[in-house]
């Protein structure tokens, strides 16, 4: 097995073989091809059409989102995880979790419970909290909250990319604001979301 700490030439990372494993593009072996190959799988999933709040709002929607940011990347894009993580709930209840977050996403917004900023802080940060896929959870979860908050009439968020921070620093703030939301403090999550 590679060694993720073992830098290339080039100082990136070969990716391990459990990593590699699960991927579609078999030339991937670093960290940064890796990288590469999923934002521009993402570019394409991008260029969807905007779906309306009921069929975002709905799990089955969630799944097609995360397999078509994926899916020429990873062979499990668009199903949720198996096994057990070092963060996220337990596999055998992330259907129904995910279910119980887009149901009071859509009661938050029939009833105005939050506004619009904080109702997609919230969806992203239960998802995120979830963490329903092996992969990709992060980026999965900011761009359904930007979805969200596109059908409550604002922009997309930000997340962090106004503060002319490099990526790594950016990564975390956006951590520590994670770990804010954990422990029931939102707000440092939705400054981020539009800084």
């Amino acid at each position: 097995m590679s060694d993720l700490s073992a830098p290339l030439g080039d100082g990136h990372t070969l990716l391990p073989d459990d990593d590699r494993a699960g991927l579609l593009q078999p030339d991937i072996a670093t960290r940064q091809e890796l990288f590469a190959a999923e934002q521009r799988n993402i570019a394409t999933a991008l260029l969807r059409p905007q779906p309306t709040l009921p069929v975002l709002l709905d799990d089955r929607y969630l799944r097609g989102l995360h397999k078509a940011m994926f899916g020429e990347v990873l062979a499990r894009a668009g199903r949720y995880r198996r096994s057990e993580t070092n963060i996220g709930i337990p596999p055998t209840y992330i259907t129904e979790e995910v279910r119980k977050v887009v149901d009071d996403a859509a009661t938050w917004v029939e009833h105005k419970t939050y506004e619009p900023d904080e109702l997609a802080v919230r969806f992203h940060h239960r998802l995120v909290d979830i963490h329903p896929f092996a992969n990709g959870n992060g980026r999965h979860s900011r761009i359904s909250a930007d979805l969200l908050i596109a059908n409550l009439g604002r922009a997309a968020f930000s997340s962090g990319h106004n503060l002319g921070l490099p990526t790594e620093t950016r990564r975390q703030r956006y951590l520590a604001a994670l770990h804010s939301a954990d422990a029931g403090e939102i707000d440092d999550l939705v400054s981020f979301a539009r800084s």
